[in-house]
């Protein structure tokens, strides 16, 4: 692959990441984290970064995983090697996000603030909620 190719598909021609999303500290965090889970193949951490119901979109059909059992029966199906090298090429300042959340590569994943409570205030933890494989 050609760098200019490399270098677009590692987000380096996208536009910079909204300044909502750079004043919210937890989103660069939780993909240092979620990277460094996936780096090390830390199945564990990576599901506990995901945000229960799961929708995962693939093949024209979507399924909704509600625990991290079912996640981690089907984590090769989810967290495919093309979902997980969008996750590791990901920069912070290039996340696109938008009312649905923040997205990373392609849209291979999506994440965002959780809710913990019924007014969602404060925001709860940042969490996968959904993946497109």
């Amino acid at each position: 692959m050609a760098r200019e190719s490399v270098e677009r598909a590692n987000g380096a021609d996208a536009v910079s990441a909204p300044d909502w999303v750079k004043k919210d500290a937890a989103y660069a965090t939780f993909l240092k984290r979620l990277q460094g889970a996936v780096r090390t193949n830390d199945r564990g951490a990576v599901i506990k970064l995901v945000g229960f119901p799961l929708r995962v979109n693939a093949k024209g059909k979507s399924q909704v995983y509600r625990d991290a059992a079912s996640v981690r029966a089907d984590y090769d199906k989810i967290f495919t090697p093309q979902v997980r090298q969008a996750i590791l090429s990901q920069k912070s300042d290039r996340l696109f996000g938008r009312d649905q959340g923040l997205m990373i590569g392609n849209g291979q994943v999506w994440f965002d603030h959780v809710c913990t409570n019924a007014q969602c205030a404060p925001p709860g933890p940042v969490r996968i909620t959904a993946v497109n494989p």
